[in-house]
């Protein structure tokens, strides 16, 4: 063979052997990568050929795959509207909410389902997808979502947590939209309904209860007052002032949007004034314990980052500044007001955290994963989050909880009701107020904390709206 023909041979040699090379590497190492590259769509495309495993809650089947041809599935949701921040949807261009967070295992393609469709195969079946059990009950599920669409103007959300485990029991967001509708195998269909819906007052397709945050307004005096007790200078009977405080830079009145102004004034102890829910005490408990302080604590609760909920399941990050605050901001703060705000999951947490003497648990959705011959692929592991208060101090707490349903701010609408919380009626400057009741119940060892959010009008408050929301879920948890 002459010179210019070993050249030739030997460079198509290297050349294959450098294809040889990269066809491995992506079939081997970057097979899964490109398959759930977001800009893959064919991921999403053949879905409809699994059959897909049902997402339930107890006894109720939140979706499900029925078979409508001879290769492919539609997935079919019950109640979309009550359930869509639990299941999401899968759909020709996306997956949320469960759908997405545990899509190999409901689709059949997680590895810890490979044995049981190497014997489907062998049989002759098809494989089939898993089934996830969620911590949902159903008839809490359904008086969070009612009670909310009942008492907002516009938009409202709903936590409710087991105090022990952290298993979210209902979580409800409002106004919602039908997940049926993005389901479609018509493409064309999916996509206008997606459009329509994005652009839909109220954002119906957001999960408001976990990414959404809204002002706390006086439901972070549980922040603040963590803070206080932690500090070591006060107790709850310790004097805490609450005459008329005007800001330190503006000189403006910082007024009681939902307290009761006859109550604060003097010197009352801390559990009057956090009944009464006195802004004059918490704005200046703000600036005594100062920003960093403040911080610190609302992080130790989880603020400044997201929650995990499932693996690929995340929450939008509650917020207490960071950036150093003047004098007035700094009292705002003390309030839940200015730049502080909250997803009500993050708020359930807090409430959570007091209840079960000071322990935060993490929370989760899925209770458990069985395959399809009822094997059990996975069961939820309780797991401790942080203790962001000693006990000492959530038991503080829980008493000045159960002081505001007894002769403070919700004892007009909760009196006699087994159920401690904090009120909380924020300001927002768009004509409405953000209307808050977060707490636990029974008052003694609590079993359910829970968060409600809804828009009110000027007139309105957390104990005429979200009280009586957070009463009827605990009463259909028990």
């Amino acid at each position: 063979m002459n010179k210019p023909l070993r050249r030739v041979a030997i460079a198509a040699m290297t050349l294959l052997v450098i294809l040889m090379i990269n066809v491995n590497y992506i079939q081997g190492s970057q097979a899964d990568k490109l398959k759930n590259d977001a800009l893959n769509n064919r991921k999403y495309l053949t879905q409809f050929q699994h059959d897909r495993g049902p997402i339930l809650a107890g006894s109720v089947t939140l979706a499900q795959s029925t078979k409508i041809d001879k290769k492919n599935f539609q997935r079919v949701y019950k109640q979309g509207e009550l359930y869509s921040p639990i299941t999401g949807f899968m759909s020709v261009f996306n997956r949320t909410g469960l759908e997405g967070a545990d899509n190999a295992l409901l689709d059949g393609t997680d590895k810890r389902l490979t044995v049981h469709n190497w014997f489907d195969m062998l049989v002759g079946k098809k494989p089939k997808g898993a089934t996830v059990q969620t911590t949902i009950v159903p008839k809490a599920q359904q008086a969070a979502y009612e009670g909310i669409r009942s008492k907002t103007v516009s938009r409202g959300a709903a936590v409710a947590i087991d105090v022990k485990t952290g298993a979210i029991l209902a979580m409800a967001s409002y106004p919602s939209f039908d997940t049926n509708l993005v389901a479609t195998h018509d493409s064309t269909k999916a996509v206008k309904a997606d459009a329509r819906l994005e652009k839909a007052s109220g954002k119906p397709m957001l999960n408001k209860a976990m990414n959404e945050v809204f002002p706390p307004g006086s439901s972070f005096k549980i922040v603040d007052s963590a803070a206080a007790l932690e500090s070591g200078g006060l107790t709850k009977d310790s004097p805490a002032p609450a005459d008329e405080l005007k800001l330190p830079e503006s000189g403006q009145t910082l007024h009681n949007a939902d307290g009761d102004e006859a109550k604060c004034s003097g010197s009352p102890p801390l559990i009057s004034s956090f009944a009464a829910s006195c802004n004059s005490t918490f704005g200046r408990l703000a600036g005594t314990l100062g920003q960093d302080k403040l911080l610190a604590q609302a992080e130790k609760f989880g603020f400044n980052k997201p929650v995990k909920v499932e693996p690929g399941m995340s929450s939008a990050s509650a917020n207490y500044p960071t950036k150093k605050m003047g004098g007035d901001d700094l009292a705002r703060s003390g309030i839940g007001q200015g730049d502080v705000t909250a997803t009500p999951l993050q708020m359930a947490m807090v409430a959570q955290s007091i209840a079960n003497d000071g322990t935060e648990m993490k929370p989760y959705l899925v209770k458990r994963v069985t395959a399809p011959d009822q094997s059990e692929l996975a069961t939820a592991q309780e797991q401790v989050m942080g203790h962001p208060v000693s006990a000492n101090t959530a038991d503080q707490i829980q008493e000045m909880m159960r002081q505001v349903v007894a002769s403070g701010t919700a004892s007009a609408t909760l009196s006699g009701q087994d159920i401690a919380g904090k009120t909380g009626t924020a300001e927002t400057g768009r004509g409405i107020y953000e209307d808050w009741f977060v707490g636990f119940a029974p008052q003694h060892n609590p079993k359910v904390a829970f968060a409600v959010v809804t828009d009110g009008n000027l007139q309105s408050d957390g104990a005429h709206n979200a009280a009586p929301i957070a009463l009827s879920i605990v009463q259909a948890v028990r």
